[in-house]
């Protein structure tokens, strides 16, 4: 054997070795890989069945949440209505409350006018009768 071909014989053999270090690191990984993807599996298959009912329950929640929006959105329509009718029922008696003080207020100044006539009556009464 020629030292060309025991070079030969030695790179073949390195590379047969590295071949199967590498097959076996390949072999573990893929051990690794596919023990994972069963414990995966498994999980997603326990979810799968509790998946459903988890859904319904799910659905009726917000069929009930649903409900409750709606009654929660009535009721606030309905109180708005109530709150403008009492809006306009303020503002009518504000009008109406508006005009009795203008009353009122008209009222005091024909008393103090009446209080004047008084006495300026009294006053020309009593001059009257000084002159008298």
């Amino acid at each position: 054997m020629t030292a060309e071909q025991a070079t030969i014989v030695v790179l073949a053999a390195a590379v047969a070795v590295a071949a199967l270090v590498g097959a076996l690191l390949i072999a573990r990984a893929t051990r690794r890989a596919g023990s994972g993807l069963r414990l995966a599996s498994e999980r997603l298959d326990q979810r799968s069945l509790t998946l459903p009912a988890n859904l319904t329950r799910a659905r009726a929640s917000l069929a009930t949440i649903d409900v409750q929006a709606e009654h929660a959105l009535w009721a606030l329509g309905n109180a708005d209505d109530r709150m403008g009718r009492a809006m306009a029922d303020l503002r009518s008696m504000r009008v109406s409350s508006d005009t009795l003080r203008v009353r009122m207020i008209e009222g005091r100044l024909t008393i103090a006018r009446l209080r004047q006539l008084v006495r300026l009556m009294i006053t020309l009464s009593e001059m009257r009768r000084a002159f008298l």
